[in-house]
């Protein structure tokens, strides 16, 4: 790793033992060399995923410390070795957040924890639905490393069950008037030539499953909005980040393979997207435009509904009024 950087993975849970498992499983095989720890924030799953965790971690010799934000955040006077570990194996830390706090929210407990105990250089947030691949967190480090104005960096992100297939380069490229993301490279080949200059061309935000921070961006934009609860945390982020004079990079050859959607359902096929994931991504989408484009409220409005118009003629008809209630801001 560049200059023996320290990168810390964040990694949020909530109701999803067995993927979580998986994903530290890959972080201590494939990205042991690459991070200085991890700390996992459980949003009250209230299920048997924590469980799950300690006796993987208890099976695999590894040390946990284990806190309750609630009761620990204003408490610097606590011990926390695992900032400085001095063990072979990287420590893990797991936080339970004190609520279901979204995606936002419960990362931001992660980095508001390394910001008050941890010394770090990086900051990784990565799905629990999501497994490293070998030296994807060396490679994204050094492409952070050669520019001082890169702020955020992401990676060749694939899909776990069509592993031949791209899901994102990097992350996605915006368009303002309808409130729409595309991402770059979707469906692409994994063998197909990548130029990660181009792509960084078309960033205008990295995608959260893989997400990795330096602490001077961080410390310059602060945390995530977590006021959207779920979707356009990563845009606000990332245009907080621009806006400061920040940059987005591409580390081509980091790669990481994502389950997409295995919390929440949330499926790239409309259709097929939980009514829970559809509330959310038109209310966030809706507060995004209003926070940095206003003046693309009404175009953003008319697209939304047109896309409802397809629920309605394929019958779902409650699935269009989630949308509805999205757009006014009702609860869901």
């Amino acid at each position: 790793m560049t200059n023996n950087q320290r990168v810390w993975l964040v990694v949020l849970n909530w109701r999803n033992g067995e993927d979580t498992v998986a994903c530290l499983q890959s972080a201590y095989k494939e990205g042991a060399d690459g991070l200085t720890g991890i700390v996992l924030c459980d949003n009250a799953s209230g299920d048997d995923s924590i469980d799950r965790v300690m006796q993987w971690a208890s099976d695999n010799e590894i040390g946990v410390e284990s806190y309750d934000w609630a009761e620990e955040r204003f408490n610097r006077s606590v011990n926390h070795t695992h900032c400085s570990p001095t063990t072979s194996k990287m420590p893990l830390v797991i936080i339970q957040t004190g609520g279901n706090l979204g995606f936002a929210g419960g990362n931001n407990i992660g980095l508001r924890y390394l910001q008050q105990f941890c010394n770090y250089d990086y900051a990784f947030l990565l799905n629990n639905d999501a497994m490293l691949t070998f030296g994807a967190v060396n490679d994204m480090v050094d492409r952070c490393e050669r520019h001082p104005s890169i702020g955020m960096c992401g990676c060749t992100v694939v899909y776990h069950h069509t592993p031949t297939q791209v899901q994102a380069l990097g992350g996605a490229r915006f368009q303002k008037w309808l409130g729409r993301s595309q991402h770059i490279g979707a469906h692409t080949s994994v063998n197909a030539p990548r130029d990660e200059e181009s792509v960084e061309a078309q960033l205008d935000y990295i995608l959260g499953a893989a997400l990795m921070v330096s602490r001077q961006c961080l410390e310059k934009i602060g945390l995530m909005d977590d006021s959207y609860f779920l979707y356009y945390e990563e845009i606000d982020w990332a245009t907080r980040a621009q806006r400061a004079g920040f940059k987005l990079a591409y580390s081509s050859r980091s790669v990481v393979f994502h389950k997409e959607g295995g919390t929440i359902g949330s499926s790239s096929t409309g259709s097929k997207r939980s009514f829970l994931s559809e509330y959310y991504l038109v209310r966030s989408r809706m507060a995004f435009t209003r926070k940095f484009y206003p003046y693309f409220l009404p175009t953003a409005i008319a697209f939304t509904l047109a896309q409802g118009a397809r629920a309605l003629l394929a019958r779902d008809f409650k699935r269009f009024a989630v949308r509805l209630r999205a757009i006014v801001g009702a609860p869901f």
